[in-house]
């Protein structure tokens, strides 16, 4: 052995002066000391880059909608005023805060099979990344289509593509880029300016509830004012109550409760659960659109006021909806949607048209009134519903609906009291003001 190393060897074996450990014991514990300390230092920069990482990629989504949504598209306020049923939270909508409770919203309808899919799927099925991917689908960003767009989607805004013409504009048919399918409506007016419509569409373009349609995107170009909205495929409510030639209507009584309630559930949504609320103005069956499954879609909310007030109200008072008390003061309120939703759901029960100048008393709210009064209440019903509902059950509708064509605004119920009577089940079918129905 050198030298060198048993001179190395006698100074790692001398005691030190630290408690008399030798050098070796000690160089030992110093190498073991750094090992942990390095292991430590560099275990804590791994998880703090994973953190950070993990922060990155878990940004929130934007939150447009001032409303406090929660799960299917209502507040917690809401809920609570409501009293709804158990079962409510199974149905409805996403919100501007984006959250699922075991339904996935739909956003724009590819093709009838794919929207059938999309609204029954729950968001388990759909997984975290299908379900995410969806939620990102169906913000609106304000999306504005340029004219050669539309024009391919609509073939040149072909006669063939024509689906609607209605008092607002002209309704086509296209098929975007992505192959998304659309409703292209050309306004019947450009005299309104370009800041009042791009402030409407703002405001219209963050609503997204299941039973309103949605506004996907706008054009505004010299005379051009063209709505590009979400594909409903099954026709317009008018369609099946007025124009179906069958000797039996499709539409039987429990579809025709589905769709009140999700009339009733729309326009609550508009009235109660965003800010500022929108007044639809122009509540008729020609524009509550059907899908498939024969859930309704309320279109053409907040585009009156675009228009002169006076042109929409006449349209609406030549129709048979308008509340009655507009005639006095000149003012629309949300009563007075609450007026014209208790029409509709006379026209949905009866099959008349609110004005049928054919008919002995041609206002559909006067004559069920006069029925009501008359003790034949089951005489009512559509003859072309072959499937009849119980007397409690009509009961209990006809007296929402006597409720809120109320002659005194300040009788008529909010929508969502509306939504509480037409869910509950044990209801007392008296009411002074419209006689007894028991």
């Amino acid at each position: 052995m050198s030298s060198s190393a048993l001179s190395l060897k006698k100074r790692l074996l001398k005691p030190t002066s630290f408690f008399g450990v030798k050098s070796w014991v000690l160089l030992v514990i110093f190498i073991a000391l750094f090992t942990v300390v390095t292991l430590i230092i560099s275990l804590l920069c791994v998880i703090h880059y994973r953190r950070r990482k993990s922060s990155k990629s878990n940004f929130r989504l934007p939150n447009p909608i001032v409303s406090k949504t929660t799960h299917d598209g209502y507040c917690n306020s809401s809920l609570d005023r409501r009293l709804l049923s158990r079962n409510m939270s199974d149905i409805e909508m996403n919100s501007g805060k984006l959250q699922q409770h075991g339904r996935v919203f739909s956003d724009q309808l590819a093709s009838p099979q794919a929207s059938g899919r999309i609204q029954n799927s729950s968001a388990m099925e759909l997984g975290p990344v299908s379900m995410y991917s969806q939620m990102v689908k169906d913000v609106w960003r304000g999306k504005k289509f340029s004219l050669k767009e539309l024009e391919v989607a609509t073939n040149g805004f072909s006669k063939q593509n024509l689906i609607g013409n209605g008092d607002y504009g002209i309704v086509y048919h296209g098929i975007l880029f992505d192959n998304t399918r659309v409703a292209v409506k050309r306004l019947v007016s450009d005299r309104f300016q370009v800041e009042d419509f791009i402030a409407q569409m703002e405001v219209i373009g963050f609503v997204r509830h299941k039973n309103l349609v949605k506004l996907l995107g706008y054009h505004i170009e010299r005379a051009y004012r063209l709505l590009v909205l979400e594909y409903v495929d099954n026709r317009s409510l008018h369609h099946w109550l007025h124009e179906c030639s069958k000797l039996v209507s499709p539409l039987t009584w429990s579809i025709r409760l589905k769709i009140i309630q999700g009339i009733a559930k729309g326009l609550a949504y508009l009235h109660e659960d965003i800010e500022p609320k929108i007044l639809h103005r122009s509540l008729i069956s020609s524009n509550v659109l059907l899908d498939h499954q024969w859930d309704p879609k309320v279109s053409n909310f907040g585009l009156a006021k675009l228009y002169n007030p006076e042109w929409g109200i006449n349209i609406m008072e030549s129709l048979g909806y308008i509340a009655p008390e507009y005639a006095s003061t000149g003012d629309f309120t949300e009563k007075s949607d609450i007026y014209s939703f208790g029409v509709l759901v006379m026209e949905i029960i009866t099959g008349r048209s609110p004005i049928d100048r054919s008919q002995p008393q041609p206002y559909v709210v006067d004559w069920l009134k006069s029925m009501v009064a008359g003790q034949k209440i089951a005489c009512v019903v559509d003859p072309k519903m072959l499937e009849k509902p119980s007397l409690k059950e009509l009961k209990r509708v006809l007296l929402v609906a006597l409720r809120c064509v109320d002659p005194d605004s300040e009788h008529r119920p909010q929508m969502g009291e509306v939504i509480h009577m037409l869910e509950l089940r044990d209801l007392m079918f008296c009411d002074s003001r419209t006689g007894s129905m028991a």
